[in-house]
């Protein structure tokens, strides 16, 4: 409860005045003696509604509105003492004669000492950095907005830490691993791929390398120019005794093998195993054979180095 306190007389009787000064100011008679003064004076000189907000610069809606006393068709407050005086001028009435059509002022806002207005406080009204209210408001949010913050990345740096000891082993297992599987066992071995590599002969080296061929598999060719009667067999198991036309003829067999062409070919006929030609075995002619040892690697397939131990 707010106790109000009695004002000196001398600010009673002045707002007073203002106050009734304001109220007979803004009356409605007023008004509408100072709208027939204006309408008189125009209709003296001879001016339309028309020419006179031409030269006045006034819309004819205001002046009509002043004449009529509409006030709620007139401007605001501020809009409208601009546009008095030039009525005033080129109607030639005299200086502040059409002042009483202004509406009253607003009431005006208590000030304080230094001339700002008296407000509650509340948040809503802070000036933030411009009052010391809103620097302490604006610091304290600010603080509190921190301190959140690095609570937060406590908080997670504390969930994520990793520990800083190792994992320890169980020996004990793996030692009980061992002892329970066989060396022999081949998902134990397979597991073991040193000791497989310290197993391995030069030729399985060179097969892994692409060295060697893994069999005496090859390619036989033949290439007549005259009909021929052949007889064949391999280490494969083929057994072959034939008759041949001049042509060309590819056969895929196991050494060793042993061909025998009748009658014996001749220079123009050709006889190719894996692409190089064989020959003949010697003082029998038309009889050729490959031996069951396997053919020299080609150079691109070669081991550039001997193979190394592992």
């Amino acid at each position: 409860m707010r106790l109000k306190l009695p004002r000196p007389w001398w600010r009673r009787s002045r707002r007073s005045g203002a106050a009734e000064g304001e109220s007979i100011a803004g009356s409605p008679e007023s008004l509408q003696e100072i709208g027939a003064l204006v309408r008189r004076r125009r209709e003296d000189l001879g001016l339309s509604l028309r020419d006179l907000a031409i030269e006045t610069r006034i819309t004819t809606s205001v002046i009509e509105a002043l004449e009529r006393g509409w006030r709620d068709r007139l401007p605001e407050r501020t809009y409208l003492a601009s546009m008095l005086p030039q009525l005033e001028e080129r109607l030639e009435l005299p200086t502040g004669s059409l002042d009483p059509a202004l509406p009253p002022r607003a009431p005006a806002l208590r000030l304080d000492a230094s001339g700002r207005g008296l407000r509650r406080f509340t948040p809503g009204t802070i000036d933030v950095l411009t009052t010391w209210q809103g620097s302490v408001v604006y610091a304290l949010a600010i603080g509190l907005s921190l301190m959140a913050l690095n609570r937060q990345q406590q908080d997670l740096a504390l969930r994520n830490s990793q520990a800083l000891e190792p994992v320890q082993a169980d020996l004990r297992g793996l030692n009980r691993l061992k002892t329970a599987s066989s060396p022999t066992d081949p998902v134990v071995r397979a597991l073991r791929p040193l000791e497989q590599a310290t197993q391995r002969r030069p030729e399985e080296w060179l097969n892994a390398g692409g060295g060697l061929r893994p069999s005496g598999i090859g390619v036989l060719q033949l290439r007549l120019k005259q009909n021929r009667r052949l007889r064949l067999f391999s280490g494969g198991g083929d057994r072959l005794q034939m008759d041949v036309k001049a042509g060309a003829m590819t056969l895929q067999l196991q050494a060793p093998l042993e061909l025998v062409i009748t009658p014996p070919p001749s220079d123009d006929d050709r006889v190719l195993w894996d692409g190089k030609p064989l020959l003949a075995v010697p003082n029998r002619q038309g009889v050729y054979r490959v031996d069951s040892s396997r053919p020299e690697a080609p150079a691109r397939e070669r081991p550039q180095t001997a193979p190394r131990s592992p």
